[in-house]
């Protein structure tokens, strides 16, 4: 082959390489765990349980492990909606504009997939935001405070709320908003043939 050529096609194959390179992958999942920064909620302290009626007692959003002064991120992208202090406790809540997640069941909203608002709160946190920012999915928001938010949480940790704005105002298990795990099945021993 004349070696003209073969540095012709060595050119090409090093500009499709840095071409294809240099396009960055679709994100995986749409949101991720404001402790963990990724998919998994990590340690879950104390579970989603509304109440049956909005004025009776319940635990409206999940307590997940974080340790005081560990960072918070932001669980999708959105607009920082509220920074102060809720029941004593350092606030930040953000709405994002987005469609809810295929996981949510009819009693979760609407209409799956329909473009809503839903507002996550995290508590305790320090913000690192102000009100009105814009913030990316997997940014850091703050960092968790020292103390649990009061009565809220058995456990320190992070109090993390979701609910559907405007007309409906109702608290969803803010876990559904995370991609479900894919589970792969293990082979219990080396051998492959059994």
């Amino acid at each position: 082959m004349n070696p003209h050529r073969i540095y012709l096609l060595l050119c090409f194959f090093c500009v499709l390489i840095l071409l294809f390179s240099s396009i960055a992958p679709p994100h995986a999942f749409a949101w991720v765990s404001p402790t963990t920064h990724g998919p998994s909620p990590g340690v879950v302290h104390q579970a989603y349980n509304p109440p049956q009626h909005n004025w009776l007692s319940g635990h409206r959003g999940v307590d997940l492990a974080a340790t005081p002064g560990s960072p918070i991120y932001a669980a999708g992208d959105g607009t920082v909606a509220f920074i102060g202090v809720v029941a004593g406790s350092p606030t930040v809540s953000i709405d994002h504009e987005e469609p809810l997640p295929a996981a949510a069941t009819a009693s979760d909203a609407p209409a799956v997939g329909q473009e809503i608002t839903i507002r996550t709160t995290y508590q305790p946190v320090i913000p690192h935001v102000e009100k009105g920012q814009r913030v990316r999915e997997g940014e850091m928001i703050g960092h968790m405070g020292g103390q649990p938010a009061p009565r809220h949480q058995v456990t320190s940790g992070l109090h993390w709320g979701a609910r559907i704005l405007p007309t409906d105002d109702r608290y969803i298990n803010p876990l559904i908003l995370l991609p479900t795990p894919t589970i792969r099945l293990k082979p219990l021993s080396p051998d492959r043939s059994a």
